[in-house]
This record gives structure tokens, C-alpha cells and sequence, in this order.
């Protein structure tokens, strides 16, 4: 059962998000129903910690296990989603990623039922591209190594 739930005036999420980066950039997921790009991983499961989430997530999005994690974003995210109309409050915990090797094949569904594909976007690309949430295109092969809390709305 997926820590989220619908009320009145919107729907709460509980997710977990994987950057994954290398020299080929930030390893990015899409979908044929949704027009963006966004990160590795998805909803927190009820009575799964963060980090048993952020495994399996990057286990059934890439096929790969983890080697390093390291918590980095704390993001509260207050939008209206472009396929439903939806209110949306969102509170997402990001880790930097190293997966213990380079190939990732990607075989996960997301909530509309649509095959998800990976792809490399190349850091140079990342402030053209359409990613979500929007402070994953300030990312660079440079990691802030404290923990940064973002609140972003719209």
C-alpha cells in the first residue's frame, strides 16, 4: 500500500527519489503519457522506511542494486498536476545514487499503466530539458554534501 492518500482539497505523497549521475549525465525517467522527464523512484510503501524505499525503487526502475546513497534533498512540492487537475502535496526525500554497475535496463509501469523508459541527459542539456521537479536541472557532477531542504510551489 503506497503512502498516499486523497482528501478534499488535493492528494498527499510520500516519495523517495534517486539522482543518478555519471559522465553521461543525470539518468532520468519518462513515460508516453506524461510530456517530462523525472527522477528513479516513486512512493514510499506504508511501514517502509525511506531508505528500504529508495532500494526498491532503484531495483525495479534500473534493475540494479545500490552501492552508495547518500540523502541530499528534503522537497516539499505543492502543484497541480497537468493530467488530472489534481492538488498535489508532495514531501520527497533525494539521495545521490552510485548503482553497483553501469548497466541499467528498465522494466517498471507507472500509475497510468504506462512502460517507463531511462535516459541519459547530459549535464549541458539539463537547463533546456523538461525535468521535474525543476531543481534536478541545477545539478552538476558536483555533489553538495549537506542535507538541503527545498519548498517548492507551482
Amino acid at each position: 500500500m503506497d503512502c498516499t492518500f486523497k482528501t478534499k482539497e488535493g492528494r498527499f505523497n510520500y516519495r523517495v527519489g534517486a539522482i543518478i549521475m555519471s559522465d553521461l549525465g543525470l539518468l532520468v525517467v519518462s513515460n508516453s503519457k506524461e510530456p517530462y522527464f523525472y527522477s528513479v523512484g516513486g512512493r514510499v510503501k506504508m511501514h517502509e522506511t525511506v531508505d528500504d524505499a529508495i532500494e526498491r525503487e532503484v531495483i525495479e526502475e534500473t534493475g540494479n542494486k545500490i552501492e552508495a546513497k547518500t540523502l541530499c534533498f528534503i522537497h516539499e512540492n505543492f502543484f497541480t498536476s497537468d493530467l488530472t487537475g489534481e492538488n498535489y502535496h508532495e514531501i520527497s526525500f533525494y539521495y545521490y545514487v552510485e548503482l553497483e554497475n553501469s548497466i541499467v535496463s528498465c522494466h517498471s509501469y507507472n500509475e497510468f499503466d504506462k512502460q517507463e523508459q531511462l535516459r541519459w541527459v547530459p549535464f549541458e542539456q539539463l537547463p533546456q530539458a523538461d525535468i521535474r521537479p525543476a531543481f534536478l536541472k541545477e545539478l552538476t557532477k558536483d555533489k553538495n554534501k549537506t542535507i538541503q531542504h527545498i519548498v517548492q510551489r507551482g
